[in-house]
């Protein structure tokens, strides 16, 4: 059952949103941007090798070592840089008000606007990932540059799809999707206020 104090930050957070926001199409630009790109890769893979494809497993472990770092000491703890304190002010002040364990679902399509990150953050992804993709590109083969930055592409997409299913209305995609149940029981865990 949903506290008091989280209803009237619901009710607050919702009263600033200004009544243009239209979270369809919030999901279309932030997926339109990031399966242009993809595609946009794809267009300079040439010929890949067996044995460039055994580099995308370990970017996996690597985004997502990168991903658990980033959550751990920037969007849960209070930063001194501004650009750094916005994304715990979105993270902990506001998603994690918004949704706890008592109350993990949106009410409509407004609410997404706390869930999935702003369209800017897949360019600022994309803008990261270049150095590691040049380095790639000149110190093994270019695919594997394409690669590496299609493998970060593809995990925040990835990303943003899990994390909107944690919060959607109980259904049986989300119920029986292997990896879709188990992320959403541990998010809800990682939403509980009282660890």
């Amino acid at each position: 059952m949903m506290q008091e104090r989280q209803k009237n930050y619901r009710n607050e957070y919702r009263s600033r949103l200004s009544n243009w926001y239209n979270g369809v199409l919030h999901v279309v630009v932030i997926y339109t941007i990031g399966l242009t790109a993809l595609w946009l890769y794809s267009q300079h893979l040439n010929h890949v090798q067996w044995w460039e494809w055994l580099t995308v497993p370990i970017f996996l472990v690597g985004i997502n070592i990168f991903e658990w770092f980033l959550h751990l000491k920037i969007m849960h703890r209070p930063q001194k840089s501004k650009g750094l304190r916005a994304i715990y002010n979105r993270h902990t002040l506001q998603h994690h008000q918004f949704f706890t364990d008592n109350e993990m679902r949106f009410r409509d399509q407004k609410d997404w606007r706390v869930t999935v990150f702003p369209p800017y953050a897949i360019v600022v992804l994309i803008l990261i990932s270049i150095p590691g993709a040049v380095a790639c590109h000149y110190m093994l083969t270019p695919n594997i540059g394409w690669l590496f930055v299609s493998t970060t592409t593809s995990v925040y997409l990835t990303y943003e799809f899990m994390h909107f299913c944690c919060h959607t209305e109980e259904n049986a995609f989300v119920r029986n999707m292997p990896f879709v149940n188990t992320i959403r029981r541990h998010h809800t865990e990682h939403h509980n206020s009282r660890l």
